[in-house]
């Protein structure tokens, strides 16, 4: 019996002992057996020490970036802003750079007014109509809305590249308006079908064909086609003073005095009632690059109709569409104190994205074609 009992007691301490290392392998190493063997049993992965960095779709990687090259050429352009690159599709570089007057923060977060640049956006909403058989670029604006003196020919089509020969002189209210389309048809005239004139007002029609078309609002359509499917997390319409105020402010630049001023509310609203009033979008340079690779994308519209509306042939007037020239797409927008550009290769894959909000001088369009060459030379 005695023999029983000690040997009993010799088993219970080598489970004690066994246990008491289980134990310490599960909390302390990681790579153990017995820790490999939890997680299988609990179907569970163990959690991370607190200060493992976990991937993020926002995470950059700037080693494929020559930061040197890239900051002796915002240097150049007296650049002050927030600057993204994209490559292969993927977002790995993005930085603000620079001071404003007042000498505002800024973090990959910060949000810009882009002007014109939405045009790319409106564009790419009416090919995703014309993918799905609800509008067709030959259509006569007329069957959407009534223009004096608007024949058939002003189509669409001619909106698209301003091409339409409608004008609009009058003077817009500083008081940010909900709607724009209204007073924009109100005043509309029709001067010379087929002759180039850029006027915000062939875009601000546009959108309400859109919305038309989709059975959605304009802005609806382009969060849940655009905005939505390409993931894009800091991109929102400016729809009152207050959301206005998330954005990052304006400055102009005087030469002749050396002096710099705000752009007031007024005046900034007056703007964007000349183009798309509260329809206006504000966003990030890694939002606005993550966007112009999804529109350009096979997953959102075939080669054929990205060409046919969402880039500009070669050669062709400034719309604030993509536009083509040689091997690059670009894009650029001065709107308010903003100055914002773009380019990217050919296929939209790869590029960079250039918003400011106070611009000295220089170019931001070279600049932003050369930053695009040196991420190239990269590859």
């Amino acid at each position: 019996m005695k023999r029983i009992v000690g040997r009993l007691a010799i088993i219970l301490g080598l489970l004690v002992i066994i246990i008491g290392g289980g134990v310490i392998a599960l909390t302390v190493r990681k790579d153990s057996l017995a820790h490999v063997y939890l997680e299988r049993f609990s179907g569970k992965q163990a959690s991370e020490s607190s200060t493992t960095q976990v991937a993020t779709q926002n995470d950059t990687d700037s080693s494929t970036i020559n930061e040197t090259k890239l900051n002796a050429q915002l240097k150049h352009a007296h650049f002050v802003g927030n600057v993204a690159v994209i490559k292969a599709g993927k977002l790995v570089y993005q930085q603000p750079y620079g001071q404003d007057p007042k000498k505002d923060t800024k973090t990959a977060a910060t949000r810009y007014q882009i002007g014109s640049l939405q045009n790319a956006l409106t564009a790419a909403a009416v090919m995703k109509l014309a993918k799905d058989g609800k509008l067709d670029l030959s259509t006569p604006v007329s069957k959407y809305y009534l223009l004096d003196n608007a024949d058939a020919s002003v189509t669409v089509g001619t909106l698209l590249d301003m091409t339409s020969g409608l004008t609009l002189s009058a003077t817009p209210s500083s008081e940010l308006n909900a709607n724009v389309l209204p007073w924009n048809l109100a005043n509309a005239t029709v001067a010379t079908p087929g002759t180039y004139n850029f006027q915000t007002v062939n875009y601000a029609i546009l959108s309400g064909i859109i919305a038309q078309a989709s059975g959605e609002s304009y802005q609806k359509y382009l969060k849940q086609t655009i905005l939505v499917p390409a993931g894009v997390k800091h991109t929102s319409f400016v729809t009152s003073a207050t959301a206005q105020a998330k954005v990052v402010p304006s400055f102009t630049y005087d030469k002749t005095s050396d002096s710099s001023s705000a752009v007031t509310q007024a005046t900034l609203f007056q703007a964007m009632n000349d183009q798309l009033g509260a329809k206006q979008l504000a966003t990030t340079a890694g939002d606005m690059a993550t966007l112009t690779q999804y529109i350009t994308s096979s997953r959102f519209v075939s080669e054929e109709r990205r060409s046919q509306g969402i880039v500009a042939k070669a050669d062709t007037a400034y719309t604030g569409r993509l536009m083509q020239a040689n091997s690059d797409l670009l894009a650029r927008a001065d709107f308010s104190g903003y100055h914002n550009a773009l380019a990217f290769n050919e296929r939209g894959d790869t590029g960079v994205v250039l918003l400011s909000n106070y611009q000295k001088a220089g170019s931001l369009s070279d600049t932003a074609r050369a930053i695009l060459k040196i991420v190239q030379k990269n590859d």
